[in-house]
């Protein structure tokens, strides 16, 4: 990870007011730990208010981009800061200085802090390195004597925070539960995948044995639309290299289109919503005929949105991702008031939505939120 990556990864100025929120509240807490922390020491008085300025301003710095790893660093150093600050009070007032005598020097030399912001960061990479094949069962009357099972992968960001060695794992076990179909909802590549990477993750994914074969939609990612928030500020990859590289792999593109199989299921790809409302699509009553309602209807969105509009069309399921389940705290909390739809099952009268977690994350290289997954859907 480069400088540049660390503080500029997936800048988006509208949240600029909630970065320099944020960094006068930490950095006025550094302000003064640090200085109360030095208290004691053979430090001048205007030297550890220099010294305590300097840490406040340059954490100030560090949060002013929130969707930064410095920023993401910042807040857990002062969340634990806070847990060991309350760790010593409990150990002053309830404890009764009977106890771990060793607390206070380690509170004020700030060890426990740092021992704290070490489990977090220790649980994040664990996280991240970590992944898990998720198993949903439903069932429908649409199907009289037939079984399916769907294997859906999305958000793997190939080639960016996480070892690709560990998706060529899962992409192995996935072989062997022989799905029938695999659909790949975005985001398998993004603005930091090298164009060799790019070409790499498509083969193996091309390369998972299916009965009726592997489909993709486009994610917000894919087609590297935010270039200006990364290292090299350019693409790695066009739009015909992109699809090349998927198509020449046997993976069907399915872009606000659909595919009827073995004439039980309909599986609809739409095209990506993206971070803003100038993008048009068709309803999905557009893509769908008559004949078709009679048959499983499965819709394969990026977001998971657009779930009033499925669930009045007659779609059976909707599988989506984007959401990494928050990833990190507390980007999860913000998620599941705006988003509502984070992570998991969800039952919507005839309807069900699955939202993964994604096979891997986004930018940060922890997760401490939700869990990096491939999914599998049974059918009966």
């Amino acid at each position: 990870m480069t400088p540049i990556q660390f503080y500029t990864l997936g800048y988006f100025e509208q949240y600029l007011i909630i970065g320099i929120i944020l960094g006068i509240i930490i950095g006025l807490y550094a302000l003064f730990r640090i200085y109360l922390g030095t208290k004691d020491s053979k430090i001048s008085k205007n030297k550890r208010i220099v010294i305590s300025a300097i840490i406040a301003i340059i954490v100030f710095v560090n949060m002013l981009n929130v969707w930064s790893n410095a920023a993401v660093f910042t807040f857990y150093l002062f969340l634990a800061s806070l847990l060991a600050d309350c760790v010593r009070l409990i150990w002053k007032y309830l404890l009764k200085d009977k106890y771990l005598k060793s607390i206070p020097r380690l509170h004020k030399k700030g060890i426990l802090a740092f021992i704290f912001f070490a489990i977090i960061l220790i649980h994040g990479f664990y996280g991240m390195n970590h992944i898990n094949l998720t198993e949903y069962n439903l069932t429908t009357d649409k199907i009289a004597n037939d079984s399916y099972s769907i294997l859906f992968i999305s958000d793997v960001h190939y080639d960016t925070i996480q070892n690709p060695q560990l998706v060529k794992e899962s992409i192995s076990k996935i072989n062997k539960l022989k799905p029938d179909i695999v659909v790949l909802g975005g985001d398998i590549v993004d603005e930091r995948t090298p164009n060799e990477g790019m070409k790499e993750i498509f083969k193996e994914l091309g390369s998972i044995n299916s009965t009726y074969g592997v489909y993709y939609v486009y994610g917000n990612h894919d087609r590297q639309p935010y270039t200006t928030d990364y290292e090299n500020g350019n693409r790695t990859f066009t739009d015909k290299e992109l699809d090349q590289a998927i198509t020449s792999n046997g993976i069907k593109i399915l872009e606000d289109k659909k595919v009827v199989i073995n004439n039980n299921i309909v599986l609809v790809g739409r095209g990506d919503w993206g971070w803003n409302h100038d993008f048009k699509r068709p309803n999905v009553t557009d893509i769908l005929d008559k004949s078709d309602y009679s048959k499983y209807i499965v819709v394969l969105d990026h977001q998971p949105i657009d779930k009033d509009v499925d669930l009045g069309n007659g779609i059976d399921l909707q599988l989506s991702g984007h959401t990494h389940a928050g990833q990190v705290f507390p980007f999860n909390l913000i998620q599941d008031l705006v988003v509502h739809y984070n992570y998991g099952k969800y039952k919507h009268h005839n309807m069900i939505q699955i939202v993964s977690s994604g096979l891997t994350g986004w930018g940060w290289p922890i997760r401490n939120e939700g869990k990096c997954e491939y999914v599998l859907v049974n059918i009966n």
